[in-house]
């Protein structure tokens, strides 16, 4: 005999179960917010990101003086301007710039630089450089919104950006796995639960747990439905990816996917690993794009970019580059207005041997949260910070 309790107990733990995505899909589907919702993609790049050897100052001879083995040669730099560049393993974003929807952010940063790859990293997932916050802006984006689930993160551990002061939101690891699921051995017991008349709070939880097996089932379906419009490249972050575009294709409402590009600290033979890193990030984001395009979905969808830190301005002895401060950014998308927003990096005025920060990376977050996500960017970062018009 089942009690009150334990059909409370047991329904709880049914929605603590799903796998990758609780009831936020249910909800969605329910709501029907998917239709004409916007999204925004954050990109990672975890570990410290070379902004010079990415978008590179090709015409500075200050720039192949500091780098004498690890500058990118001016014959390999994909031109964007007399004076910039792109990484030649950034090629397939090359039509996206072409066409007006592909932007850099020069020189980006935040006031006292911190090289810890751990503080600089919690920085910018809670937009506040005197690590005073715990919380993420995208969880007191959440927060503001109403919704814990209207952010997710698509990979593993749900990153501090994701993490709100009452809940976390929540890291989806395959939408391929998504689905109620319950402990082993509960399964019997929990349907015998679901069909037996209840009252009050526990006739009201029946009919919400069934409503959101039903709608997840539904969202399940259409996430199956889908069919890639694009060939992605293997591997984890080209796969990460398609399983965002899923998500928005499936229009389960989600107004923030965060996922995440690892390696970047490339303190010796930078080289190598800097390249391949790149052309992981460029074919898969083009992929994604594409892919975004041939949906009918782009119009609804931009991507921003980020590392917690740049490198160092001056080549180590190991071929690679040391931990910096000012850094690039990048976004994406049919919205984007294209361009380089910013400056040209001045190598002769360094700060410590580093690049100096110009442009807060807050100023482009609050691009994102008010233009974009039409959303109050004072009540979420904290403050006004002016930024580039990096939005048409």
């Amino acid at each position: 005999m089942t009690t009150r309790r334990d059909f409370l107990k047991y329904s709880a733990l049914a929605v603590a179960a799903t796998s990758g995505m609780p009831g936020f899909l249910a909800r969605a589907a329910a709501q029907a917010q998917g239709n004409g919702t916007k999204t925004l993609v954050v990109i990672q790049l975890t570990g410290g990101n070379d902004g010079l050897n990415t978008l590179i100052p090709y015409s500075n001879g200050a720039y192949y003086a500091a780098r004498p083995t690890i500058a990118i040669p001016k014959k390999d730099v994909l031109t964007l301007t007399p004076d910039l560049g792109m990484h030649p393993a950034l090629k397939p974003l090359m039509p996206l710039w072409d066409a007006g929807q592909f932007a850099w952010m020069e020189n980006v940063g935040y006031p006292n630089p911190n090289r810890s790859h751990f503080a600089s990293m919690a920085i910018w997932h809670t937009a506040d450089p005197t690590q005073a916050q715990g919380d993420g802006w995208i969880g007191r984006l959440a927060e503001k919104i109403g919704d814990p689930f209207c952010a997710s993160n698509v990979g593993g551990t749900t990153p501090q950006a994701l993490r709100a002061s009452e809940f976390s939101l929540p890291s989806i690891e395959t939408v391929d796995g998504f689905q109620v699921k319950l402990p082993q051995g509960l399964e019997g017991a929990f349907e015998s639960m679901l069909n037996t008349p209840r009252r009050g709070e526990a006739e009201y939880l029946s009919r919400a747990t069934r409503q959101m097996m039903a709608n997840t089932a539904r969202v399940q379906q259409n996430v199956q439905k889908y069919k890639a419009g694009a060939t992605y490249p293997e591997g984890r972050f080209a796969s990460q990816l398609r399983d965002a575009a899923r998500l928005i294709a499936a229009g389960v409402g989600q107004r923030v996917l965060y996922v995440s590009l690892g390696g970047f600290d490339t303190h010796a033979g930078q080289r190598a690993d800097q390249d391949e890193l790149l052309g992981i990030l460029a074919g898969g984001l083009s992929a994604f794009q594409a892919d975004l395009e041939r949906q009918g979905l782009a119009d609804g969808v931009i991507v921003m970019g980020f590392s917690e830190f740049g490198r160092r301005v001056a080549e180590n002895d190991s071929a690679g580059t040391d931990h910096g401060k000012g850094s690039v950014m990048f976004a994406l998308g049919k919205s984007v207005r294209g361009g380089i927003h910013g400056d040209s990096p001045d190598l002769e005025n360094l700060s410590d041997g580093d690049i100096r920060y110009k442009q807060d990376f807050r100023g482009v977050y609050e691009g994102a949260l008010t233009r974009w996500l039409d959303l109050d960017a004072r009540a979420i970062l904290g403050g006004n910070f002016p930024g580039p018009q990096w939005l048409a």
